[in-house]
């Protein structure tokens, strides 16, 4: 477990009417560690004498009974048995003053655009989001939600008071406006109403191309070409028209009478979900070096990029032999 030993020493002020001294809270806070069991907080004065010893919760502590002014503080995280582990260095502490916080509602809503999704399983989608405003500290929290909904917010940024940038998963976020709420601790929750629109990117739409090689297409292009070519007869079957020959309700009879009908067969494979049909296709596609098949190359390329953090050792090689393979092939 490491302890991180950056503090942040603050006050939170409570603003009423009659502003009395028995109305200020104030707290020590510092960076929270996830596998913690909880915290042990001492704090000894500029004397040596410490005047708190405590376990608690949460990676923040009210110091309501100590008067303003200079002392020393360290922490623990806890384990299980709530016992320290290890005692960060002892630290300086200076109490400053922690107000509402507030954001800077004068500029255009911000804006998320949300990409279509692939199919692929360890995709995520993040977006990054600057947020500006007034009285921001290293530990003000930062929500943002639709309809009880939340984004997840998975990174966060102190820039400074005036300034906090947050990085958000909106891998399942739905188009609409989201409310953005900050909060500093011991004050209330701020929230600003439909902060943040988040739309639908529209792909642009690939047209199949007239009078074109199927080498020379695109990997979209030749997408686009495998949905417009359907076996519409065959719904049984999931193979493209042009490669197939006959079907029947138990079994259908390929078509391999031409390059093209082998082509686009073995690119079906390609993109199949089973690995066997998979490494058929790499064997296939790495003997096409007259001319290379662009689309499967292509292919080849984005999906060892995209999947390469969950596919196993043997396709990975496989995947970087078989573009070795067709990079050194001669035209």
């Amino acid at each position: 477990m490491k302890v991180r030993s950056s503090l942040i020493f603050l006050i939170s002020l409570s603003f009423v009417s009659s502003l009395i001294a028995s109305e200020l809270y104030k707290f020590v806070a510092w960076k929270n560690i996830p596998d913690a069991s909880g915290y042990q907080i001492q704090i000894k004065d500029t004397q040596g004498k410490v005047v708190v010893d405590k376990k608690i919760e949460k990676n923040y502590y009210s110091v309501q009974d100590i008067g303003v002014g200079d002392y020393f503080v360290r922490t623990a995280p806890l384990n299980i048995f709530k016992k320290p582990v290890v005692w960060s260095p002892w630290k300086e502490m200076e109490i400053l003053i922690s107000e509402v916080p507030t954001v800077d509602s004068n500029k255009d809503k911000p804006k998320l655009a949300l990409k279509i999704q692939e199919s692929e399983k360890d995709q995520k989608q993040v977006s990054e989001l600057e947020i500006q405003g007034d009285h921001f500290l290293d530990v003000t929290e930062v929500e943002i939600s639709k309809e009880e909904k939340k984004l997840p917010i998975i990174g966060k940024q102190f820039k400074s008071d005036k300034r906090i940038d947050v990085t958000v998963d909106t891998t399942n976020a739905s188009a609409g406006d989201y409310d953005l709420t900050i909060v500093n601790p011991f004050q209330k929750p701020q929230t600003i109403s439909k902060f943040l629109k988040v739309e639908e990117k529209k792909e642009p739409v690939v047209e199949v191309p007239k009078e074109k090689s199927l080498n020379s297409f695109t990997y979209p292009e030749l997408m686009a070409f495998l949905n417009a070519n359907k076996a519409e007869s065959c719904p049984m079957t999931g193979v493209p028209g042009p490669t197939l020959s006959e079907c029947y309700s138990d079994y259908i009879v390929l078509n391999q009478k031409t390059n093209d009908a082998k082509d686009i067969f073995a690119f079906y494979k390609l993109i199949s979900e089973n690995q066997s049909d998979r490494f058929s296709s790499y064997t296939y596609f790495e003997g096409k070096c007259k001319p290379v098949f662009r689309p499967a190359k292509e292919r080849i390329v984005d999906f060892l990029g995209k999947r390469r953090g969950s596919l196993d050792p043997e396709e990975i090689f496989r995947l970087e032999e078989t573009i070795k393979k067709i990079d050194s092939c001669s035209e």
